[in-house]
């Protein structure tokens, strides 16, 4: 999967014309904790061709925020699927049709004490897996590992609470975390993509869903210098 993705400035509108059954667009957009959903329902909008006021989000049974069933109403394909995250100032966006994403953005440099939490919370292998590396390379291989496992976690609308040491990861000469094992709850592991990358300066992000391959094309909305 890809690891550099380019975020390529675009129009949402213009955008959304392209995302197909093959593909998943990936946004980055600037955010502030005051502006809640804001962000992310008009980016919405945009893909449904509909006013930002229209879009109304409900929850699956496990919690995750979907779109509210507009059919009735509006004759628009309401199997877009979309899932977001945010941290710091910026927001990553999935979208996709037909296919359940997950993402998740962490800012770099907080204190995460990351061998401790790994014993804790992680598989006994991807602890052993940090406690080697210099301080420097053990806190940028915690965060890469922490996106991966939100990313996967938030694809099937589970939370931190499902446990985090019910998926496991080992870390490839490449620095990138593999998926190795997962809980027969999230299906088998040849059923799921992963793109670790750089979400921008600071910042590490990741992308999973359940499914075959698919294209991944990133975007920054056009203008706003982010």
């Amino acid at each position: 999967m890809p690891t550099d993705l380019e975020f390529v400035a675009a129009r949402p509108s213009s955008a959304a014309r392209q995302l197909d059954d093959r593909s998943i667009h990936l946004w980055r957009i600037p955010y502030a904790m005051p502006e809640g959903r804001a962000p992310l329902l008009e980016l919405l909008a945009s893909y449904l061709d509909q006013s930002g006021s229209s879009i109304v989000l409900d929850h699956d049974a496990r919690g995750k925020p979907r779109l509210a069933d507009m059919a009735s109403r509006s004759g628009v394909n309401h199997r877009l699927e979309f899932n977001w995250s945010h941290s710091g100032s910026f927001a990553l966006v999935a979208l996709a049709r037909g296919c359940a994403v997950g993402v998740d953005i962490e800012r770099l440099g907080k204190t995460r004490r990351p061998v401790d939490v790994a014993r804790r919370f992680f598989d006994r292998n991807e602890a052993a897996a940090l406690e080697p590396l210099d301080p420097a390379a053990r806190d940028a291989a915690f965060v890469r590992l922490w996106c991966a496992k939100e990313a996967v976690l938030k694809a099937v609308g589970e939370g931190l609470s499902f446990g985090l040491a019910r998926l496991a990861f080992a870390r490839h000469p490449d620095a990138e975390w593999r998926l190795t094992r997962v809980d027969p709850a999230l299906g088998r592991v040849d059923e799921w993509q992963l793109a670790g990358f750089e979400a921008a300066a600071g910042y590490r992000g990741a992308l999973a869903w359940q499914g075959g391959p698919r294209a991944v094309a990133a975007f920054r909305p056009a203008g706003s210098g982010s």
